[in-house]
């Protein structure tokens, strides 16, 4: 209820309730700024969505929000309590976005500077746990053993300040937005979470794992390439929908430059002679 119920959130669905319309027809009828528009639009990312023609429409989940909104046999409580259960139904689909481009997530932790500050250093003491049991030191969107705590503590810092900043130069050059500089932390952080969990899980069952059981397929360098290859995108979707949080700027957009960076930085570490996991 509290993606829907917005003024201008509410005016959206019901002029797309009528039938599509293209970004300037809905700027015209709104009378918003450019960047609100663009914010409200994101916030709705799952009830509008565009069609062939680059117009603007209600999903089907949209269509069913609208029909609730304008029950009249239903009292407001009662079109609340059916508009909720819309929402959490879902589809599969829905739920993988959630879970690898989580704007919805990012969105609550960091609507505050003081929550998001919060959310920030808890975050970021989850993930120098799991570095610390891994017995890893990251380096940037991957990751090396090592026995020095003092190592894997300052990688970590150096690796989430160079991100961040990366990412708060290229919104600043690629789209000329200034991004949050806490949510693009807080994100950034968040975005490492996959992939110290795959080195503390890797770590344990190399420790833990018997000879010849069936988890000592995870000692196959193929294998564990792949996986690797799977968290660390899964973080650069994290990262993007951090992106798209902390500048207002639709997730597809700042999906392309999470992976940029995430391809660039890999590159960098290739060209020093790092290793990948």
């Amino acid at each position: 209820m509290r993606i829907v119920n917005h003024p201008v959130r509410m005016r959206i669905i019901e002029l797309l309730a009528k039938g599509p319309l293209s970004w300037k027809e809905l700027s015209t009828e709104l009378g918003v700024r450019t960047g609100s528009l663009y914010h409200h639009l994101d916030t709705l990312e799952r009830i509008v969505a565009r069609d062939p023609e680059r117009r603007y429409t209600l999903t089907r989940l949209g269509q069913q929000i609208y029909a609730e909104l304008n029950d009249e046999k239903k009292t407001p409580a009662q079109s609340i309590q059916g508009i909720e259960k819309v929402i959490k139904k879902g589809t599969f689909g829905g739920l993988l976005r959630e879970i690898f481009v989580p704007r919805s997530l990012i969105v609550p932790l960091t609507s505050t500077r003081p929550r998001g500050i919060a959310t920030l250093a808890a975050i970021s003491a989850l993930t120098l746990g799991l570095i610390l049991v891994s017995g890893n030191e990251l380096v940037l969107f991957s990751f090396s053993p090592t026995s020095s705590i003092l190592l894997s503590v300052s990688t970590f810092a150096v690796s989430l300040g160079a991100l961040a900043a990366t990412a708060y130069a290229a919104l600043a050059v690629v789209f000329k937005e200034r991004g949050d500089v806490v949510t693009l932390l807080t994100s950034t952080a968040l975005s490492f979470v996959p992939l110290c969990l795959f080195g503390a899980a890797l770590h344990l069952l190399y420790t833990s794992a018997p000879v010849g059981s069936p988890l000592s397929i995870f000692a196959d360098t193929t294998v564990v390439t792949v996986m690797l290859a799977f968290f660390q995108a899964w973080g650069a979707g994290v990262m993007g929908a951090g992106m798209s949080v902390a500048s207002g700027l639709r997730v597809e957009k700042t999906l392309v430059v999470s992976l940029f960076i995430l391809y660039a930085t890999l590159l960098i570490i290739l060209l020093q002679g790092g290793r990948l996991a």
